[in-house]
C-alpha cells in the first residue's frame, strides 16, 4: 500500500473512532476511573482503542500498535502505530471540547503517517512522509513566524509529578517574552495547530510516543521544526517536544529557556 493509501485508511480509521467517541461525549454516565494520580480514563477511552486495535489489524496486518491504554503488539514488528484514542480525556469527561484521536505509524525512529482528528470540529489532520500536510483534503502550512515576541505558544503542565511542574517554569521564562501562552489539553491538537499556522509553537516536557507520533510528522511536512527539548532531532524514544513553525524560531525557544534557566542560576 501506497503512503498516500495508508494515509488515507488511517484518517477513515480515526473518523470511525471519532464517531465513537462523540457518543459518549458529555455523558453523565459515563464511567470514569483514576488512572494514576492526577489523570483519569473512561469507558470511551477503552472501547475506541479497542476499535482502533481491531480496525488497524484488519487494514495493516504486518504492522504493530501500541496504545496509551495499555496495548502492545510491537513486539517483532517492522512498523509501528501510536496510538491515542482519545487525546484529552478529561476535557473529554468534563464536556469540555478539545480532544481528539491521533494515530502515527513509524518505521523504526522515521515517521510514514500521522492523523489527529478533532471530531467536535469535524477536522482531520493528515501528513505521509514527503506528501506534506492537509487539513480535510487542502494543504497546510505552518506559519513562516521567525520572532518569538510574536509567537502565540502551546505549553502543556499537566502536574503530575515533578518532570511536569519543569512547565511551570517554563512559562515563566517564556510569558515575558512571547505573544501569549496557552494549553489546549490536547498535545495532539497542539501539534495540529502548530501545522496548521494557527498556533506557532507547541513545547510538552513529559509524555509519550502516542501524544506526539502523528503531530510531529504534521509539522515537519507542513514545514515547521521539531526537536526534543535536548535541540536533537525528536525521535519516539523522547519524553519532551519543542515544534515551531521555523527552524529559527524553534531554536530562539530553545535559547530563551536555557539563557533563562542559567541566568536563575547565578
Amino acid at each position: 500500500m501506497k503512503i498516500e493509501d495508508e494515509m488515507a485508511t488511517a484518517a477513515r480509521v480515526a473518523q470511525e473512532t471519532g464517531r465513537i467517541l462523540l457518543k459518549h461525549f458529555a455523558d453523565t454516565a459515563l464511567t470514569i476511573r483514576a488512572k494514576g494520580e492526577r489523570d483519569v480514563v473512561t469507558a470511551a477511552d477503552m472501547e475506541s482503542e479497542a476499535l482502533l486495535l481491531q480496525r488497524l489489524g484488519q487494514e495493516f496486518p504486518a504492522d504493530g500498535v501500541i496504545g496509551e491504554e495499555g496495548t502492545d503488539t510491537s513486539a517483532n514488528r517492522k512498523r509501528v502505530w501510536y496510538v491515542d484514542p482519545l487525546d484529552g480525556t478529561l476535557n473529554f469527561s468534563r464536556g469540555v471540547p478539545v480532544w481528539s484521536v491521533s494515530l502515527g505509524l513509524f518505521e523504526g525512529d522515521e515517521a510514514l503517517v500521522g492523523v489527529v482528528h478533532d471530531p467536535i470540529r469535524g477536522e482531520t489532520f493528515c501528513a505521509g512522509r514527503g506528501m506534506g500536510a492537509f487539513l480535510n483534503g487542502s494543504p497546510i502550512r505552518a506559519s513562516r513566524l521567525t520572532e518569538l515576541s510574536r509567537a502565540f505558544v502551546h505549553v502543556t503542565v499537566d502536574f503530575n509529578d515533578s518532570s511536569q511542574l519543569a512547565g511551570l517554569d517554563d512559562i515563566q521564562r517564556l510569558a515575558p517574552a512571547v505573544l501569549r501562552t496557552r494549553n489546549l489539553g490536547s498535545a495532539a491538537l497542539g501539534l495540529a495547530y502548530v501545522a496548521a499556522g494557527r498556533m506557532d509553537v507547541m513545547l510538552h516536557r513529559q509524555a509519550n510516543p502516542w501524544d506526539y507520533g502523528a503531530g510531529v510528522l504534521l509539522v515537519r511536512e507542513a514545514g515547521g521544526s521539531v526537536s526534543g527539548m535536548d535541540g536533537a532531532p525528536w525521535v519516539p524514544a523522547d519524553a519532551s517536544v519543542a515544534a515551531a513553525a521555523t527552524e529559527a524560531l524553534r531554536a530562539s525557544l530553545l535559547d530563551t529557556i536555557r539563557s533563562s534557566a542559567d541566568s536563575q542560576l547565578q
